[in-house]
């Protein structure tokens, strides 16, 4: 709308340059808005009068942005790689407010691509708001400048032993610095400038305590990730004087008895459940979750931490919430015996576990009992009593009554059967790993997932009849160049993948269920996962390709996920139709939510991240008493450079180079899953069974070093789920005379294998 002078309002022209991928100049804006030559001095005066009110902020080049927009060519510092291979970054200079968030694409043209903590010279394009896409023009330095690992011993003082794998240039540590550390130390460096040809030198910026002190390794993985984990005074400060609300104006449940049921080591119960048998058939369940939304408000710094943090942090030996544990473990934990605000799913379902009807509510509650999965499981099975529970065996009995519907359900929409299991590492008394074991899901854990589900997709469908904005958990269908892998691994194990033909989690399924109880069903089932997308958040309602489910949100878990807090305000909105309640999303729409779903991928992606390599490092401190020992394994993945290997029942994961196989060239076949002995006829595939020495364990880096001792296979594969034995082809006699051969995909073996057959 043009105003008296014939120019654009100032909420026109502003609306614009916030549009905008590139900040635009006076000319761009001129144009946008059809304006005659005799217009443009007034319009740069109107930008000046702008700009000189903060409005908006101008760049180089003349050019015109937000107050809070990056300039279109910034220096970045990559941070980290999510699971797809995407760099992320951040400005090297402090910004205002919440950090962007940037995703950075190398030049496909050539060049190397940076690595983690280096600095890149980028083109930024806008998407909306703090998201951006970064093109590299160039990369400003020759490795990262941030660095972690341990400091040892090296020649004329200490050296930093390097946290991130493939970390093996020797640099010293500075000494003399503000920050004292000793040998054995694991500390947070910054890299010097080099002069000359002189050695690299980083100082030493923060010491993180004795490498092999009681959580040493989760400190590492925080300050590696920049996860928050201090909440500041003011945040701290907005929890004083919170309390349950009283029932006026809810629902009064108290007398129900909900259950909530967790790991014997929960510390926040944040929900219960309840299901009850219909008259003619079928079951009503109630689920009951924390109600955040009461206590963190829009606005608040409460929710501005729990924004930046986005969800709770949980590693082997520390949970790093993401909210303070007033709320956390207090508040909005269902204690049993106490009265506690929730926002209750309830859902009717008929026999076959088929919903026929879903309502929320917001309710005062009181959990019956604390239960945990091991407890409800041996009553499950017939091992332990309600009496001794102290709970009305009715109570268990409804809610495996009501599971079996929904088993039913959700056997007839076929879900992807995944069957991985989760590693957890034991500690002792004082803190150090005891033992890495892996444990399949219960019946107990089974039923509380589903349950959980059915109050997902509950809330999900609620919003979308109700058109309110909704914060969907996605699960794209897989990619394609994925599946083609895949479909090369099930001709290997006996059986086919679909072609030509929308691929559906059953497709999936047949194949996990060809190798079920068989040596290859742990690597097919690893394959099936890596071969699908990603699950992430978003506006954009996908469906759950994974669930098989249409629509689906995450709503359950408010006290660590800030997506459910942000679905739990959308249901209040919706349950308070014509007013704007405090503790709604206080107006948002679902585009305003967009860099919120961005921005709790990625954290979520970063919690992941912290947590498996946290792990993989105390499965490196375990595997430390095996160096020089032989142990066998099961190889996970080959590479051109050799194989991966899982050991100890998949506790851990060591590398076997190709250089200690029995002399020869190896090259990679053509499905990418074995390394074939060009001479020899030798054989090395995922599946495999091997012998292999412990060389060399880093706990710091979570890295195992192996040599090849026996196993493997014969160019030919024996037989699905049957271990496969090394053995050398005709071409073995003339293996010394060919010894030169050379190509482009494969790895030499060398002659270290044989001695170390000889040791064993």
């Amino acid at each position: 709308m043009s105003g008296e002078d014939g120019l654009p309002s100032d909420d026109a022209i502003l609306e614009f340059i916030d549009g905008c991928e590139a900040p635009p100049t006076v000319k761009d804006v001129a144009r946008a808005f059809k304006l005659p030559q005799e217009l443009r001095a007034p319009l740069r005066r109107r930008l000046r009068d702008l700009a000189d009110r903060g409005a908006i902020a101008r760049q180089g080049g003349r050019k015109l942005a937000s107050p809070d927009q990056l300039p279109e060519v910034t220096v970045l510092i990559v941070r980290r790689v999510d699971r797809d291979g995407t760099l992320l970054a951040v400005p090297a200079l402090e910004v205002a407010g919440a950090p962007p968030s940037i995703r950075v694409f190398p030049d496909k043209r050539g060049g190397r691509a940076p690595r983690v903590g280096q600095q890149v010279l980028a083109r930024l394009r806008r998407i909306s708001g703090a998201r951006y896409e970064a093109k590299i023009i160039r990369i400003l330095d020759s490795m990262q400048q941030r660095l972690f690992g341990t400091a040892i011993g090296g020649r004329g003082g200490l050296i930093l032993q390097q946290a991130a794998r493939g970390g093996r240039d020797t640099i010293t540590l500075q000494t003399g610095g503000d920050i004292p550390f000793a040998e054995g130390d694991l500390v947070e460096a910054e890299l010097l400038p080099r002069r000359g040809h002189l050695g690299k030198t980083a100082r030493v910026i923060d010491n993180l305590g004795p490498a092999g002190s009681p959580g040493a390794f989760s400190a590492l993985a925080i300050a590696e990730n920049d996860i928050p984990h201090v909440f500041d005074a003011q945040t701290i400060a907005e929890t004083d004087g919170l309390k349950v609300p009283p029932a006026k104006g809810r629902n009064d449940m108290r007398a129900l008895p909900f259950v909530t049921i967790d790991g014997a080591d929960a510390r926040d119960f944040d929900d219960a459940v309840l299901a009850t048998p219909l008259e003619g058939g079928g079951w009503e369940i109630r689920v009951a979750i924390a109600d955040v939304s009461h206590y963190v408000r829009p606005g608040s710094a409460l929710d501005a931490e729990a924004r930046k943090r986005g969800n709770s942090v949980y590693l082997p030996d520390r949970v790093v919430p993401m909210l303070p544990e007033a709320l956390s473990n207090d508040l909005c934990s269902l204690r049993p015996n106490e009265p506690r605000a929730a926002m209750v799913a309830i859902i009717t379902m008929d026999e076959d576990g088929d919903v026929t009807s879903h309502s929320f509510e917001r309710a005062l509650i009181r959990s019956a009992a604390r239960l945990t999965y091991d407890k409800v499981q041996a009553w499950h099975e017939g091992g332990m009593t309600a009496g001794e529970l102290e709970l009305d065996e009715a109570i268990l009995t409804n809610l495996f009554g009501a599971w079996d519907a929904l088993g039913r359900a959700r056997a007839a929409r076929e879900p992807l059967a995944l069957n991985l299991k989760e590693r957890r590492v034991v500690l002792d008394d004082d803190g150090a790993p005891a033992a890495i074991v892996q444990r399949a899901q219960s019946e107990s854990q089974r039923l509380i997932e589903d349950y959980m589900i059915a109050a997902n997709v509950a809330a999900a469908e609620a919003l979308i009849k109700a058109q309110r904005p909704c914060v969907f958990r996605v699960h794209d269908q897989p990619d394609p160049e994925k599946t083609e892998g895949l479909r090369d691994l099930a001709d290997a194990v006996g059986t086919r993948l679909a072609r030509g033909q929308v691929l559906r989690p059953h497709h999936f399924n047949a194949i996990l269920a060809h190798v079920r109880d068989s040596a290859d069903e742990k690597m097919v089932n690893e394959a099936v996962l890596r071969s699908q997308a990603k699950a992430v958040y978003s506006i954009d309602n996908l469906g759950h390709f994974g669930l098989a489910l249409r629509h689906y949100a995450h709503f359950t878990s408010p006290i660590r996920r800030y997506a459910d807090l942000l679905v739990h305000r959308a249901l209040v909105d919706m349950l308070s139709p014509g007013s704007a309640p405090r503790d709604g999303l206080g107006g948002r729409q679902a585009f305003d939510l967009v860099d919120d779903c961005t921005h709790i991928s990625e954290t979520e992606g970063r919690a992941a991240a912290a947590e498996r390599r946290t792990i993989d490092r105390f499965a490196a401190a375990l595997f430390a008493g095996q160096q020089g020992k032989v142990v066998k394994g099961v190889v996970a993945g080959v590479t051109g450079a050799g194989a991966f290997v899982s050991l100890g029942d998949g506790a851990a994961d060591g590398f076997l180079p190709a250089r200690t196989l029995p002399d020869d060239y190896y090259t990679l076949d053509k499905s990418g899953m074995r390394m074939v002995g060009r001479h020899n006829g030798m054989a090395l595939g995922i599946g495999d069974a091997v012998d292999v020495l412990v060389v060399d364990v880093t706990p710091v880096n979570g890295g195992i070093l192996l040599s090849y001792v026996d196993g493997g296979g014969t160019a030919k594969r024996s037989g699905r789920g049957k271990p496969r034995k090394a053995t050398a082809g005709a071409g073995k006699a003339k293996r010394g005379a060919k010894a030169k051969a050379r190509g482009k995909t494969g790895a030499r073996g060398g002659k270290k294998s044989g001695k170390t057959r000889r040791s064993r």
